[in-house]
């Protein structure tokens, strides 16, 4: 549950996921039910809650042109998650992930995808590593490319371009299902209001 850098010039960078799987990696509501965090479910090899940290830390060359996004596995899935990255001056995307919990089904297929997704929200490449699912490079659209097959192993090798350009997803965020949300709750208030109204008149 941890990325490290060891760079030529001997300088170490750790990042420790921080976007947890609630059950397995940490127990919810743990405010509210502290005394069962011991309890949390035993889900490839960790119990209970882990630690994690409050930034989301980026990887750096030692002339400081490459700034690589470390995302661990689970944390592809949030797209506003990785937009932090970018905001803190990644121009890359590397994704670390293991995607044995699902066996041979379409699960570490649709995970490759939120990655890509990844990719298109902020215009950046993606080298993607996934222990037993599919290692691959996915392009500033989207198209993965040099793919591994599921449970081959393998070595591939790609020339990623870094970019530094922000997207208006990166600085705004999701506006869209934030809109969609707001309008959604205006119209349940409205509905309701109105119902209450024709009650009130019968």
């Amino acid at each position: 549950n941890a990325a490290i850098q060891i760079d030529s010039s001997i300088n170490v960078q750790v990042y420790r996921k921080s976007k947890l799987v609630p059950g397995s990696e940490i127990m919810p509501f743990l405010w509210l039910i502290k005394p069962l965090e011991k309890y949390a479910l035993d889900m490839g090899g960790t119990v209970g809650s882990l630690g994690l940290q409050k930034d989301r830390s980026v990887f750096k060359s030692p002339d400081n042109t490459l700034a690589i996004a470390p995302i661990i596995c689970y944390e592809s899935v949030y797209p506003e998650y990785i937009t932090e990255y970018v905001k803190n001056g990644a121009n890359m995307l590397f994704i670390v992930t293991n995607d044995g919990w699902w066996g041979d089904t379409p699960g570490y297929k649709q995970h490759l995808a939120y990655g890509a997704l990844r990719a298109i929200e902020t215009r950046k490449p993606i080298a993607r590593s996934a222990n037993t699912g599919i290692s691959c490079f996915v392009n500033e659209k989207g198209e993965a490319y040099n793919k591994t097959n599921w449970w081959e192993p393998a070595i591939i090798q790609a020339d990623l371009n870094p970019n530094t350009f922000q997207t208006i997803f990166v600085k705004l965020g999701d506006v869209l299902a934030k809109a969609s949300l707001m309008l959604t709750g205006i119209l349940f208030v409205l509905g309701v209001y109105r119902r209450f109204r024709r009650k009130a008149s019968a």
